[in-house]
């Protein structure tokens, strides 16, 4: 950008690029490239109506026609008077205009510096070795109660798909989700389908009442609020009727343990109790049944979508 930006500078001093020349150039680039074009910025965004909000009354008169620039001067002259009333109160609403929208990119740029300051991080992944493994003691109640469901199965967060091989064994369709990249290309080797992308963003991918059943390991813990309801909500418009929504989670008590990995520290949110979840599911047209785990560390949360969508639930809202 130093470069160009230079070029420009010495063929501006040269004569090489005249002002009109270049202001054709910038209305054409305006025409046919969005302001993003630009680098998305605000500020250059106002530059360009900065430069636009002065109309010039003074025509020009060249012309390639034989006395055609002598008619357009008598033209110019006689309608200047009528053409410089009109543009000089377009250049004064353009000045407005300009100064308002300066005035409106102060107050973002400076709402945008308290929003930077108390925004919340989403929800990362949070395992711990005990409770996320091969042989923990929720994974075969897991595996059974989505293994027979028609349609696609998705894991996540999957890692290296561990979870998705004993689906797949059982019988069932499945394929793993998971943010972290680095685990989902090694786990590649030994299952095809993983794909290393956020939950949400995937879901939204989704065509509607395209998932037979859903397992969530690890990602439900940390969730604030809001993201939590998201999370329900694009569960909701992609689990068909009928589907299987199966949701782990460690407890307060492992949560806030000594053996607690530092993802739980850097957490929004903090876990919900089964029974939150078992009622959030019922009120969501689910038929959840949750079942403790040993020494109360963590639990598992069986649901069943109705095949009559409910209303919008209260908690939910």
């Amino acid at each position: 950008m130093a470069e160009i930006e230079e070029e420009v500078r010495l063929r501006r001093s040269s004569g090489d690029l005249p002002p009109k020349l270049e202001r054709e150039l910038d209305e054409l680039f305006l025409a046919h490239s969005p302001v993003a074009g630009r680098g998305g910025d605000l500020t250059e965004a106002l530059r360009m109506v900065d430069a636009a909000t002065f109309v010039d009354p003074v025509v020009p008169v060249d012309s390639q026609r034989a006395a055609g620039a002598v008619v357009k001067k008598g033209m110019r002259t006689v309608l200047l008077w009528y053409v410089g009333w009109i543009t000089h109160q377009i250049s004064q609403f353009a000045s407005a205009v300009s100064r308002a929208l300066h005035i409106v990119e102060g107050r973002l740029k400076e709402l945008e510096r308290k929003v930077e300051v108390q925004r919340v991080p989403g929800a990362g992944v949070v395992e711990v070795p005990e409770a996320h493994r091969a042989d923990a003691w929720w994974v075969a109640p897991a595996v059974d109660a989505v293994a027979s469901v028609p349609g696609r199965i998705v894991h996540a967060a999957s890692g290296d798909g561990w979870l998705v091989r004993r689906i797949m064994e059982a019988g069932g369709d499945a394929y793993g989700v998971d943010p972290r990249t680095n685990l989902v290309e090694e786990g590649v080797l030994t299952v095809s389908d993983l794909r290393g992308e956020e939950l949400a963003d995937h879901l939204r991918a989704v065509a509607p009442a395209g998932l037979g059943a859903i397992v969530l390991s690890g990602i439900v813990d940390g969730m604030a609020g809001g993201e939590r309801a998201q999370l329900l909500h694009l569960i909701g418009l992609t689990l068909a009727p009928g589907g299987v929504l199966v949701l782990h989670s460690l407890s307060r008590a492992a949560w806030d343990g000594e053996y607690a990995p530092f993802e739980a520290d850097l957490a929004p949110g903090r876990p919900l109790r089964p029974t939150t979840w078992q009622r959030l599911l019922d009120e969501s047209g689910y038929d959840a049944t949750m079942v403790d785990g040993p020494a109360g560390a963590d639990y598992l949360v069986t649901a069943v979508r109705a095949t009559v969508p409910p209303p919008e639930p209260t908690s939910v809202r």
